[in-house]
């Protein structure tokens, strides 16, 4: 069940003196001449020998806009250590029924080894496969001082770049972490010499790798809702907003992703029976799936009297209190003037930094605080940023989560 309670507020409120323009959403890929905003995720794999090795970055927070394409990049390089032992005997070496005689007792081995470095990520894969021939070379008889032989340490690929683009831009939507796994695998075959032999590999490994999500604003942003959130209300999700200036026949649909890309509608507040220019409050409750056991996004979807629309900030929620961190925040007062507060739902304790930044992805302010049970983090906007939108952006260092909202600043 599904109920909307709008809600005249007791002030009304003035008239801005300045017009804040709307972002329009113009054409915005990864294609040449219409370049979307990059961030830029840069991840450093040191030397290893293990049998793989996880690559980490950050999701793309889809709060701040709409992930257009992402770009996986990387310089691999990798030096491999391999051996061989013959395992046949000078009895059998010698007798000439043996397809593998040998006058000598010794037997002649020519080997190919292959390495196939793999990386498997959202809508990634890339695989590569090295080969060395070696040989001809005599190995004594099992048993022998030279049964055994070693090759390499052998650059086998060194700084091997490449790129590629995900085919799966939900994925890559959220809050935490993003992980690609990074594989060694492959070893020493015969091309001469039979198959009565051991083998061994050992490949040391390392690379550079950056996954950079190129984004671009949401279509248009709706300045009039203010302070959306999200929380859970028992086994429901409970939505909540504001807005200023309310116009005439103003309606507002609340869309649902499970990806943070595609949304679809789920139902319609209708406008507050408030007289135009005043505040209004909304609340929407929603009843996810119990069976559901991912995220959930939501965002408001405002359709004026011109049928222009406009959408407001995204929130994220964890049906039944499953996932990290909270599920409630806003950014207040927006538009800003001298301070900006960034407030949860409830109390916290852990390490955050408050990072304000611009429509091109730049780090404009920074605040690192540490909170002991409590909600707020305050901002002082000193020296003053240029006026305009930004996106207020907390990082959760405790726990590795980040909550995004946009804020105008006067």
């Amino acid at each position: 069940m599904k109920r909307v309670y709008p809600s005249l507020l007791a002030v009304c409120i003035y008239m801005m003196a300045i017009a804040y323009p709307r972002i329009t959403q113009a054409q915005c890929n990864c294609a040449p001449g219409v370049p979307a905003t990059a961030i830029t995720n840069p991840f450093t794999l040191s030397p290893t020998n293990l049998p793989s090795a996880s690559l980490v970055f950050p999701a793309f927070d889809p709060s701040i806009g709409d992930l257009a394409c992402a770009r996986f990049d990387y310089d691999i390089s990798g030096i491999t250590t391999s051996g061989a032992r013959n395992y046949a005997d000078s009895t059998s070496l010698l007798n000439p029924a043996n397809p593998d005689y040998s006058p000598t007792g010794r037997l002649q081995y020519i080997f190919n080894l292959l390495v196939a470095p793999t990386i498997t990520g959202p809508g990634v894969s890339v695989v590569k496969t090295y080969t060395r021939i070696y040989g001809p070379d005599s190995l004594g008889a099992y048993g022998d001082p030279d049964d055994t032989i070693t090759y390499g340490p052998e650059n086998v690929f060194d700084h091997i770049v490449g790129s590629t683009n995900s085919s799966s831009l939900g994925a890559l939507n959220g809050v935490g972490n993003i992980y690609f796994n990074y594989t060694i695998s492959g070893g020493l075959t015969t091309i001469k010499g039979g198959f009565n032999y051991s083998q061994k590999i050992r490949t040391t490994y390392e690379g550079q790798f950056t996954l950079t999500y190129y984004w671009c604003p949401h279509a248009i942003l709706a300045t009039s809702i203010k302070n959306l959130t999200a929380s859970q209300n028992g086994d429901a999700i409970l939505l909540n907003w504001l807005t200023d200036n309310e116009q005439n026949n103003s309606n507002y649909e609340i869309q649902i992703s499970q990806d943070g890309k595609s949304f679809h509608s789920i139902g319609t507040a209708e406008r507050s029976s408030t007289s135009a220019g005043a505040t209004a409050e909304y609340e929407y409750q929603y009843h996810p799936d119990k069976a559901f056991t991912g995220k959930l996004y939501f965002r408001i979807r405002e359709v004026d009297a011109n049928g222009k629309a406009s959408y407001s900030t995204i929130v994220i929620v964890s049906p039944g209190g499953r996932g990290n961190g909270p599920v409630s925040y806003q950014a207040f007062p927006n538009p800003a003037t001298n301070s900006l507060i960034f407030q949860f739902g409830s109390n916290q304790t852990g390490r955050y930094l408050l990072e304000l930044v611009n429509t091109a992805g730049q780090v404009v302010q920074q605040k690192a605080v540490t909170l002991t049970g409590t909600s707020q983090i305050r901002l002082d906007l000193n020296p003053h940023p240029t006026k305009g939108l930004y996106y207020l952006r907390t990082v959760d260092q405790t726990r590795n989560q980040r909550y995004t909202t946009k804020v105008l600043i006067n």
